[in-house]
């Protein structure tokens, strides 16, 4: 500091002026310093600071640079001489400043965590985690850094290093709404969604007018299944940040996912106006379909709009190149077509198509991961792996986990990955069953690598089709020979797939033309499915009771359906004077569904307010007693009961159902086959109705009906040959030479 009496008080007088925010006199005091002083490093520091408030960057780059020439090891001046050069965007000096000012100052975190800013907006991640980490070194519990590096890894997908950081931030501010904010944002990342959203809504009560902290919340209601509750969350984020893609993206799925099209439609399109380069919101915009649909039209001409688009997202691929690859990379494992198994038709074609469209992803993106993998020479057991984001409380887990649990150990090695996020009592035994098991990485293309270098003769893939990333998965080649089970029934469409392991009780003569992979027909289910618990009480179904009316039960998610299954449903209740029970998974979906059939209800002579009733979901065991006390269970057709009519036959309550086209049509009917109860399968929608009245209208036959399924339900659930089959299927393959 000059010791110059005039100086100083100059300097002192620009001091206040500049603490009271009055800069303009703040810059002349500083200015006359230095004209009495040019060698006053302080009071050109000063002006830089000025200068820079004032947004005059140029300006205070100067002024800093001279500074800095007259005090060259001033830490604090070469940090804002940075910060000055960042925002000029000279990135290369800037990083240069900050890491003088680092080596002057090893312990200056300010300027660690600066530097670390710099590189995340270069894009060198790793540059900003050393940055980082350095920043921790001396202030360890620095709410920013804690937060910027949890992020940061949380973007890489190194999701249990970040959770250290955003815990630590978040235990360090337990209310503030970033630290919840980015805490919910990580544990959607790892599908904690009650968490997720305990930790959002926390976020929008301290910060209500953040639009990231609503659009958490709402991520993280929609894919815990409660579209209604997603919808409001994520409408706010929208009128809060109108111009942000991802808000308007997550907005169309929730209002997909009750049932409104019109306003996801729209939601999409306008994610795709916002960013027409983000890949996903195209494939999103362009592979939607209806989940609860008007009528059969509409259907329709949604899977022909399907089929179309994916034609031109196959001519539009033809043009990526390298640069592009990520951006279809986390599109295929983001959408995938779900629905489609729910709508009437042969989507044979159509899955094929789509199945090209993700390998064909898969070798823009990670080339080597497609790449043929060589039958290892085998000595003593054959290495089967398993792979599924089900193997918990699942139905997947209810027909499969026998088959990891009960494949003999003498002769098959068990490797299981487990990519879901709920584990659970179920999960733990497979796990202790399985000779190898591990917590696999976040990211897909490290997950392929693990199950690589396992080495495996086979790989079976679960629920390819209701977990999307499992079809990116399977479209790599991770095994000599590949499988898919029929956690979702219907073809993957991939012809990375070489085989699909189905049921001769789901199977039709011809079966095999469903398929583009080569089609498995294993004894009965398959599988020996786990019987359900026991029943709780019932009382709350009988408490739905109208006298003496018959009371009916359609046991499936709404989504299944058919908008011309309302008709036969009418029908049957207007020839039986009987009373329905659905079950709904959102109020949303059910209000759209009462529209639909309660105008057919009207037309049939029938009062929705005493002929239709629509529950909410119940606990397990109470759902099972009141299914046991229903006078009959009404299956679906196109897309049948699985989990549902397993229940329903072990709680001897009697069900009429269809013989489907495919597979997925055909389980209730292969579960009655098997139990030598195949009277009340329908041969078409006439056959359907006299089913049904003619048993509403006979309690004796309902009676024997009950009786013999208590005696025989149990052949559902112990199958033996089922595995033993599997077990020859697996020895047979890893011998036979592939499919070309």
């Amino acid at each position: 500091m000059s010791a110059n009496p005039q100086a100083l008080a100059l300097f002192a007088k620009g001091q206040k002026h500049h603490q009271a925010g009055e800069l303009g006199l703040a810059e002349s005091h500083y200015q006359r310093v230095t004209k009495l002083d040019a060698a006053n490093a302080d009071a050109w520091h000063l002006l830089g600071i000025v200068a820079y408030q004032q947004g005059k960057v140029d300006k205070a780059i100067r002024h800093y640079r001279r500074a800095v020439e007259l005090r060259p090891r001033a830490a604090e001046m070469l940090n804002n001489l940075a910060l000055a050069l960042r925002a000029h965007g000279e990135f290369d000096a800037a990083a240069e400043a900050f890491a003088q000012a680092i080596k002057i100052r090893p312990e200056y975190s300010t300027a660690a965590y600066n530097l670390g800013l710099l590189h995340e907006q270069r894009g060198d991640a790793a540059a900003a985690e050393r940055a980082y980490r350095q920043a921790l070194a001396t202030q360890p519990n620095a709410a920013n850094t804690l937060t910027n590096l949890g992020n940061l890894l949380r973007r890489l997908g190194r999701l249990d290093e970040a959770e250290k950081f955003l815990y630590r931030a978040h235990a360090a501010s337990p209310r503030d709404a970033a630290a919840n904010g980015n805490l919910a944002m990580l544990r959607v990342d790892q599908q904690r969604y009650a968490d997720a959203r305990a930790l959002a809504e926390t976020a929008t009560r301290a910060d209500p007018d953040n639009a990231a902290w609503w659009e958490t919340l709402g991520a993280a209601a929609r894919m815990a299944n409660d579209a209604d509750a997603a919808v409001g969350a994520l409408r706010r984020a929208c009128e809060l940040a109108p111009d942000v893609a991802a808000n308007h993206l997550q907005f169309g799925l929730a209002c997909d996912e009750t049932g409104d099209r019109a306003a996801a439609a729209d939601a999409l399109r306008r994610a795709c106006e916002l960013a027409p380069a983000w890949t996903r919101a195209r494939w999103n915009a362009a592979l939607a379909l209806p989940w609860l649909p008007h009528d059969y039209a509409e259907a329709n001409a949604a899977v022909a709009r399907v089929a179309a688009n994916l034609d031109a997202l196959h001519a539009e691929l033809d043009r990526a190149d390298a640069a592009d690859a990520a951006g279809w990379f986390e599109a295929a494992e983001a959408v995938g077509l779900f629905q489609l198994a729910y709508l009437p038709g042969d989507h044979t074609a159509t899955l094929a198509r789509y199945g090209d469209l993700v390998e064909r992803v898969v070798r823009l993106a990670h080339p080597t991961l497609a790449m043929p993998i060589e039958p290892r020479v085998r000595e003593g057991r054959v290495r089967v792996g398993f792979v599924s984001a089900y193997l918990h409380a699942h139905v997947v887990e209810r027909y499969f986990g026998g088959w990891i649990r009960e494949l003999d150990p003498a002769r098959f090695e068990r490797h299981v990955w487990y990519t879901g996020a709920t584990p659970d009592d179920r999960l733990a035994a497979i796990v202790a069953s399985a000779d190898h098991s591990e917590a696999p990485p976040a990211e897909l293309p490290a997950l392929a690598e693990r199950i690589r270098t396992a080495q495996l003769d086979v790989l079976i893939y679960l629920d390819v089709g209701m977990d999307v990333r499992q079809a990116v998965l399977a479209a790599m080649r991770l095994a000599p020979v590949q499988c898919a089970a029929y956690g979702h029934p219907a073809t993957t469409g991939l012809a990375s797939v070489d085989y699909y392991l189905s049921a001769d009780a789901l199977e039709p003569p011809g079966g095999e033309a469903h398929y583009r992979e080569r089609l498995v027909r294993l004894p009965g289910l398959g599988c020996a499915p786990r019987a359900p618990v026991a029943p709780g009480d019932g009382a709350w179904f009988d408490a739905l009771r109208d006298g003496a009316r018959p009371l009916v039960a359609c046991l499936q998610n709404l989504t299944k359906l058919p908008p011309a299954f309302d008709a036969t449903l009418a029908r049957v209740l207007a020839a039986s004077d009987g009373r329905l029970v659905v079950f709904h998974r959102g109020e949303a979906l059910a209000r759209r569904f009462r529209a639909r059939i309660e105008p057919v209800l009207r037309a049939h002579g029938l009062d929705p307010a005493r002929h239709l009733v629509i529950e909410s979901p119940r606990p397990y065991a109470e759902f099972l007693g009141g299914v046991a006390r229903a006078d009959l269970v009404l299956d679906t057709p196109g897309f049948s009961g699985g989990g549902t009519s397993l229940d329903a036959l072990a709680m001897a309550a009697p069900v009429v159902c269809y013989d489907g086209r495919f597979a997925r049509g055909r389980q209730t009917a292969g579960m009655l086959r098997m139990l030598g109860v195949d009277a009340t399968i329908a041969r078409d929608d006439d056959h359907y109705v006299t089913l049904a009245t003619t048993l509403l209208a006979d309690a004796a036959r309902r009676d024997a009906l009950r009786a013999t399924l208590r005696e025989r339900a149990q052949r559902l659930f112990a199958a033996p040959d089922a595995v033993k089959a599997l077990e020859s299927f697996l020895l047979e393959a890893t011998r036979a030479p592939l499919r070309t």
